[in-house]
């Protein structure tokens, strides 16, 4: 057999030919002179290599026919084209080389910017990227010679571009063989550049809020703004509304804003199996609503910006709309990747917002911050089947606003440095009591001689406190406005290392550091103020500067450290942390301590605080294991442990076991405990597998042995072949038994998620 090989579309050529570079190769050749065309067969190859004309681009074919003069390609039997990234075979085409544009006969298009297969009857490619479909399907499941596609949509017509979306009529979704849903229009993305259309819906269902479906609509604003519309419905609880806001100032400057609102049908309270949780709190609120969202602004000039929202109607809202693609742990990830800091806690009833600015130089910082907190506790509580209102005495407390300097310069000459931080804050509450507050507290700072066998740094300081105390509302306050508190610290940290390495010969070997250090901390100061309701409680201060805790302690730390490394082959260096091991222990040398720590038995002296041992160990790289326990000195024995497995193997799997103990949970003071008769005992386990590769399993269980009951537990079960996922999640807590259904497509996103709440 003899290859015959012509190019064509080089040197002269009359006015109407097209001079394209084209190379052909074909087992026959022959050349036409009316019209003026070259007809090949036997594996066809007609190639326009890289860089000349729009794009490189490869046909082959059983056969054939080049027309030089109108730059058309006529191609039939087992025809395979590669523009670029995408890949087009057919049974025939009909194309103009030089548009790229043309109509193909049973065709199926690979298009790898997406990852989409579509096929049809007849296609028409309109463009360098774009398509029309007769009679076809498309999917992100590869065909299989005589097999149906995982999933897919069918239709009548189809339009389908890179840069836009794939638009449908007459669409119908269809698992294997099975056609699940239709609608005479869809649009689905397609692409890789923004556009507005209509997302896929998500579906639901659960015993508390029945039947739900949720149609997003994304809009395209800008280049850098975009909204994503999130309008719903739920069989038991009404309409729902939702919006998404993003935008894109620059590098450091964006920012992303959620609203979700309802008028909730479903009235708490009236019924006891409808009350959320029976916890005798009823929501007689019908109107909620959830907005949040974050914000970072680059002023320039080292001047930034941030923003965080948090209102919520309700203590409830974010507990009941915890899942869903706008829900709770959906946001919280998302604010989290994007942001860097995630959401509060879904449980805590006071939410705040904040707006902070932060000037930086290099050895000082400023900054400004506006903090509202807003309490959604509900204040109605059924009892004896009564409704009762539940006054709330005192408002959630405001910062308006809080300022801080801090920095620290040092002094030429010497190794000290002065440092300061400096901090006006004003609390204001609708009722209760308030203050403006301003916080002074220079110090200095020296280190040891560099060099030496000892290593340390000593600082002291002087700190005057002074408020303007103010009633809000219907309170009042009968102690003096004005009063003031000096206090004075001073802390010194002394350590020595010890090292020594040992040969393990081949190239390896280990080393051993001991660390050993001494921490002194003194502070004094004049009195406690101001003490709002008389007593030592946490609700009696404002902050932790209020708290401000005396200390004469001496602390004692052995730290060691492990580490094995050795040379390679190629004379390279190797190492690997192999763990560390830790003894600290805080003896208190102030002659009041049995009153400062609050222990009941008077007369008798707590000089020493537990015993603490922690230890880390990585046996192998993949492979971590932690072990933390305290030992009392008074008869108490064992107050704290907690022990933590984490290991993960090659193939996706993973084990993870944490055991915590603690005996008494009232901590004052490094490694001091009150004896509040308050203990907590977890389990907390996690386990994944690979079962196959395209199926993994999941456990995670949270176990309560002080207070005998499963906190939580959550089995998972993923499928996920190349172009599709689904996910089965069966989870039982406290308040509520879940199974849940989520089903995914590569390509287009979550299309189907059913659930069952409360079995």
């Amino acid at each position: 057999m003899v290859t015959v090989t012509a190019l064509v579309g080089l040197g002269p050529a009359p006015a109407s030919a097209r001079p394209i570079p084209w190379e052909i190769t074909a087992d026959s050749m022959v050349h036409l002179n009316d019209p003026d065309s070259i007809l090949a067969e036997g594996n066809v190859v007609v190639v326009r290599p890289k860089g000349q004309g729009p794009g490189g681009m490869f046909i082959r074919a059983d056969w054939a026919r080049y027309d030089k003069v109108r730059g058309t390609l006529k191609a039939r039997g087992n025809v395979y084209i590669l523009s670029d990234a995408d890949e087009i075979t057919a049974n025939s085409a009909d194309m103009n080389l030089e548009t790229e544009t043309g109509i193909f006969k049973d065709s199926t298009i690979f298009m790898a910017e997406t990852h989409m297969y579509v096929t049809g009857e007849e296609v028409e490619k309109t463009g360098e990227f774009s398509y029309t479909l007769k009679k076809g399907w498309a999917t992100a499941c590869k065909p299989e010679e005589g097999k149906s596609a995982p999933w897919s949509f069918t239709s009548t017509t189809t339009k389908l571009t890179v840069d836009g979306m794939a638009q449908m009529t007459n669409a119908v979704f269809h698992v294997k063989d099975a056609p699940l849903a239709y609608t005479p229009y869809f649009t689905f993305p397609a692409k890789t550049k923004r556009e507005t259309g209509v997302l896929f819906p998500e579906w639901s269902n659960s015993s508390r809020s029945g039947f739900g479906l949720m149609v997003p609509v994304f809009l395209n604003v800008s280049p850098s703004t975009d909204i994503t519309l999130y309008p719903g419905y739920l069989a038991k609880r009404g309409i729902q509304y939702g919006g998404e806001f993003r935008y894109v100032k620059g590098p450091e400057s964006y920012g992303t804003f959620m609203l979700s609102y309802m008028h909730d049908d479903l009235v708490d309270g009236a019924d006891p199996t409808t009350e959320y949780k029976n916890d005798g709190l009823i929501r007689r609120e019908a109107s909620r609503y959830w907005l949040r969202g974050k914000a970072n602004h680059d002023f320039g000039d080292h001047l930034t910006g941030r923003l965080d929202l948090d209102l919520v109607s309700d203590q409830d809202y974010l507990q009941e709309f915890k899942q869903g693609s706008f829900g709770y742990t959906a946001n919280n990830l998302l604010f989290l990747d994007e942001f860097g800091r995630d959401l509060q806690q879904e449980t805590l009833v006071e939410r705040e917002s904040s707006l902070q600015l932060v000037k930086s130089w290099s050895n000082m910082v400023a900054s400004a911050e506006v903090r509202t907190r807003q309490n959604t506790l509900n204040d109605i509580a059924l009892v004896g089947g009564q409704q009762v209102f539940l006054p709330r005495t005192v408002s959630p407390l405001q910062t308006l606003p809080r300022l801080d300097f801090t920095g620290r310069i040092p002094i030429s000459g010497t190794r000290m440095s002065t440092a300061w931080e400096s901090e006006y804050v004003n609390y204001w509450r609708a009722d209760g009591i308030g203050t403006q507050r301003l916080d002074l507290h220079p110090k200095l700072i020296t280190f040891l001689p560099r060099g030496g066998w000892l290593e340390g740094k000593v600082s002291g300081g002087a700190r005057e406190t002074a408020y303007q105390v103010e009633s809000y509302g219907n309170s009042s306050w009968d102690k003096a406005s004005f009063q003031d508190r000096q206090a004075y610290d001073f802390t010194g940290n002394m350590a020595t290392i010890f090292l020594r390495d040992f040969d393990l010969g081949n190239s390896g070997w280990f080393e051993h550091m001991v660390r050993p250090n001494l921490l002194y901390e003194y502070l004094t100061r004049t009195q406690d103020l101001p003490s709002l309701d008389g007593t030592l409680s946490t609700n009696s201060y404002f902050d932790s500067v209020d708290r401000l805790e005396r200390r004469n302690w001496l602390t004692w730390q052995l730290n060691n450290y492990f580490e094995m490394g050795g040379t390679t082959e190629r004379g390279g260096f190797w190492n690997r942390n192999l763990g560390l091991f830790k003894i600290l222990q805080t003896y208190d040398l102030r002659q009041k301590n049995p009153e400062s720590l609050g222990l009941p038995e008077e007369g008798k002296r707590y000089d020493w605080s537990d015993l603490r041992f922690e230890a880390t160990g990585y046996p192998m790289p993949n492979w971590a294991l932690g072990y933390q326990t305290n030992e009392s000195m008074y008869g108490k024995g064992v107050t704290r442990y907690e022990l933590i497995n984490q290991y993960s193997l090659a193939g996706g799997h993973t084990l993870g076991l944490n055991y915590r103990y603690l005996k008494d949970s009232g901590m004052v003071a490094p490694y001091f405990y009150t004896d509040l008769g308050e203990s907590t005992h977890d389990l907390i386990g996690m386990v994944g597998t690979r079962l196959t590769e395209t199926l993994t399993a999941s456990y995670y269980l949270v176990k309560s042995f002080s207070e005998s009951h499963t906190v939580e537990s959550q089995a998972r079960l993923i499928y996920q072949p190349a172009c599709w996922m689904m996910e089965l999640e069966a989870s039982t807590s406290v308040d509520d038994h879940r199974v849940m259904l989520i089903f995914s497509l590569e390509g287009v996103g979550r299309v189907a998620r059913m659930g069952k709440g409360n079995l």
